[in-house]
């Protein structure tokens, strides 16, 4: 019996990630997912014709479920706007959600464009979400801000270029704390919060 594809995709893509976790990326071959899956040569390239393809579903998949993460949390209307923004943060970190490794993957200079393509994907996404949120503090009076969606997208290319774990992890300590200091006291400004507002940041780092 065939199998539809979006199961098939899933057995395919659920293989390749397991096995470039523990065997790594580069070691992992084509063959490893086909007898992982028990599948043959021409099913697997049905569905991807690489494994560079077949990395960049996964990574779309891993974005794709921290986005649905993001929206939950931000849906939480019970809670108070900035702990639903800690939320969301949280929920778009790959690291906090497993992903730790495949991050590391797309990390590798070979993966540029798939780390491009990650960025954008959060930045198109993501921004929507966090702009609710910071709209929904306008109204509260809680922030004052004019630009709210122009300043998130700014926001979020800062925070993806300059807290970047391949970058945050070349620098030391003591620049670090500085820059995530110098960072909420700029959100404040943005935003147009209170003192502290935004010090929840600071446990994302």
């Amino acid at each position: 019996m065939v199998k539809p594809t979006k199961i098939r995709k899933a057995e395919i893509l659920d293989a390749a990630e397991k096995l470039f976790v523990t065997k790594g990326y580069e070691k992992t071959t084509t063959v490893d997912i086909m007898n992982a899956v028990g599948i043959a040569k021409g099913t697997l390239y049905y569905h991807f014709t690489s494994k560079e393809e077949i990395l960049d579903a996964l990574l779309e998949r891993m974005g794709r479920r921290m986005i649905a993460k993001a929206l939950i949390a931000a849906g939480q209307k019970e809670e108070p706007v900035f702990e639903r923004m800690f939320q969301v943060l949280m929920s778009l970190d790959a690291g906090r959600q497993g992903g730790k490794e495949m991050v590391e993957i797309m990390h590798q200079p070979r993966n540029e464009l798939l780390h491009e393509k990650s960025r954008a994907l959060i930045i198109r996404e993501a921004g929507p979400i966090i702009t609710g949120l910071i709209r929904e503090g306008i109204e509260q009076g809680i922030c004052n801000c004019d630009y709210p969606s122009q300043t998130v997208e700014m926001v979020l290319i800062y925070v993806l270029t300059a807290f970047d774990d391949q970058n945050s992890a070349e620098q030391d300590a003591g620049k670090t704390k500085e820059r995530i200091e110098a960072f909420v006291a700029n959100l404040e400004r943005l935003f147009g919060t209170k003192k502290g507002a935004f010090d929840f940041v600071k446990k994302l780092f």
